[in-house]
């Protein structure tokens, strides 16, 4: 996992497999950066595994942002993580993105 700050926006790029293992890390990287952020951007794109576990982290994660007034989209054109949103559903929860650049031109942008 990695994160950029692009104003007041945090990306945060996944990678490897999204399981029970990670899950708890995962959390604990996005919660980090989502302290001070307007908006989330989570980039599914480098995962190559997508569990239920992770699932149910991008449905709280929704729930969340929501609550909180959070701007969260998620980037997800590969199979390995589209597929499993799609499957579930969470595609019509979440807004997903094909691209980061994407996202981050459907959020607005603040200074900060």
């Amino acid at each position: 996992m990695s994160t950029e700050r692009i104003g007041t926006i945090s990306v945060v790029h996944l990678f490897g497999e999204l399981d029970l293992a990670t899950v708890d890390h995962v959390d604990r990287g996005i919660t980090t950066a989502a302290d001070g952020a307007s908006a989330l951007v989570l980039d599914l794109d480098g995962l190559t595994f997508l569990a239920s576990t992770g699932l149910s982290l991008l449905a709280r994660w929704s729930q969340r942002a929501e609550a909180d007034g959070l701007g969260l989209r998620v980037v997800a054109s590969r199979r390995q993580a589209l597929r499993p949103l799609q499957i579930t559903g969470l595609d019509t929860v979440l807004i997903v993105d094909s691209t980061v650049d994407e996202a981050l031109v459907a959020l607005p942008r603040r200074t900060g």
